[in-house]
């Protein structure tokens, strides 16, 4: 519970701070039972974690959030405007009762190809369902600490503030030292 209310209030201050970045577009995809929750106005009241006693589908939200980055980047290259390759962050507790194969193979996909770089994330070392082990397979997790949620987002501050000054064609990679202090590979 500790470390998903300071995700939430991180989520919060992050995006209150938003017009730092004119350029960038943030999107929270929230799971619930069935379907994922866009969050855009990011109060209080939307930014909420899965409630105990639910069935959390990340893969579905993970596809969700995947259609909506990938059709978004195609809309503005649509209106000649020049995009750097977005980021989707996936932050989860270890546990989801769907399937998470075939997300896992179409995030790859992506990332290779040039479309997307995704970063898995969990907020405890185990995980809970050998659902998830598919992606800890494929690209490791990495454990947010205890206290390294403000971490987390101050990594996240740091690397948009760093490709603010870069050109959109210049790839920004990301390093085990980036994470020294607040996460454990």
């Amino acid at each position: 519970k500790e470390k998903l209310s300071a995700l939430m209030s991180g989520f919060r201050r992050m995006m209150a701070n938003g017009e730092k970045y004119p350029n960038a577009e943030f999107e929270l995809i929230c799971f619930e039972a069935f379907d994922p929750v866009l969050v855009k106005a990011f109060d209080e009241a939307e930014i909420a974690p899965v409630h105990a006693g639910r069935m959390p589908l990340l893969g579905r939200a993970v596809q969700a959030a995947t259609e909506r980055t990938l059709g978004r980047v195609e809309e503005l290259k649509a209106q000649g405007v020049e995009c750097h390759r977005p980021w989707m962050f996936i932050l989860s507790a270890g546990f989801t009762f769907d399937d998470m194969e075939e997300v896992v193979t179409r995030l790859d996909t992506e990332e290779h190809a040039g479309n997307l770089t995704y970063l898995p994330f969990k907020l405890y070392p185990k995980l809970q369902t050998e659902r998830m082990q598919t992606l800890d397979r494929v690209k490791h997790m990495i454990e947010i600490l205890d206290g390294g949620i403000d971490g987390f987002f101050g990594f996240v501050d740091s690397m948009l503030e760093r490709r603010s000054t870069l050109s959109p064609e210049t790839g920004l990679k990301f390093s085990k030292s980036d994470f020294e202090g607040w996460a454990v590979l």
